[in-house]
């Protein structure tokens, strides 16, 4: 599922050192993508302005299921950021969040048919099938 969001989109590493002291930091350990995103409503309206100081902003964006980890490089999409471990990617246009979405669905399947079919050929060198 895709939906739009108001998000908090941060210009560098550097700059979510502001919220370092807290929490809400772990809300920037993206592992995938390019940007930094995350959901705006977890911040306070002070934690805002700190981050709208630093080169902060407010944008409107997608939020959208993530399945495992997909290389910018084989999609060729910027514009985006997600974590495996919370399943949940940001996107900044609604495009970007379908064919990430879909891309991260499609690696997790062909994952899990080569999980099966190593499992498969270990059972069968051990004579169980």
């Amino acid at each position: 599922m895709i939906t739009e969001r108001e998000l908090l989109l941060m210009p560098n590493r550097e700059s979510i050192a502001i919220f370092r002291d807290s929490y809400k930091f772990q809300y920037f350990d993206w592992r995938d993508g390019d940007l930094l995103l995350a959901l705006r409503y977890p911040f306070t309206d002070s934690e805002i302005a700190a981050a709208i100081a630093v080169g902060g902003k407010i944008v409107t964006g997608y939020a959208f299921e993530y399945y495992g980890f997909i290389s910018i490089k084989r999609i060729g999409l910027k514009g985006w950021c997600a974590c495996p471990a919370r399943g949940i990617g940001f996107a900044l246009t609604r495009e970007v969040a379908e064919i990430v979405s879909s891309a991260s669905y499609a690696e997790f399947h062909e994952d899990i048919q080569r999980c099966y079919a190593e499992r498969e050929r270990k059972w069968r060198e051990r004579g169980l099938i």
